[in-house]
């Protein structure tokens, strides 16, 4: 491991600079495998290339699977099978008596309401008394 306190030259940090390029890591990650302050490793890239050193480009053609990362994505859980609507919607009670004919026939209860058909009301009604 090298001492981050020591001073380097500037041919001593192109090398290393070159070496952390061609690596194929991060230089954040050569610098912490190497022991080198990547503070520092980065001014020195800055400093190199005032003095018109010709400094290699970040290799962006690799993608190191090595590296821990996680990345958090919403995921909707949605079942398989839908559950069955019903065919025939649940009727519902009609409490309300004001509206409402009620015919009683020996052991047979009607319950008509009062926008019962009329048609519908007279053919019953005949019915009824057939079976009397």
């Amino acid at each position: 491991m090298s001492d981050p306190k020591r001073y380097r030259s500037k041919e001593e940090w192109f090398a290393l600079i070159q070496e952390a390029r061609k690596s194929g890591m991060t230089d954040a990650q050569w610098c912490l495998a190497n022991g080198i302050c990547h503070e520092s490793f980065n001014s020195a890239i800055k400093r190199l290339r005032k003095c018109s050193f010709a400094i290699p480009h970040k290799s962006h053609d690799t993608y190191d699977l090595t590296v821990s990362k996680q990345d958090v994505v919403r995921v909707d859980i949605v079942p398989d099978v839908m559950p069955l609507k019903e065919a025939v919607p649940k009727a519902e009670l009609l409490l309300d008596n004001s509206h409402m004919i009620e015919i009683t026939f020996g052991d047979v209860h009607i319950s008509l309401s009062n926008n019962a058909d009329p048609v519908l009301v007279a053919k019953t009604l005949s019915l009824l008394r057939s079976y009397s």
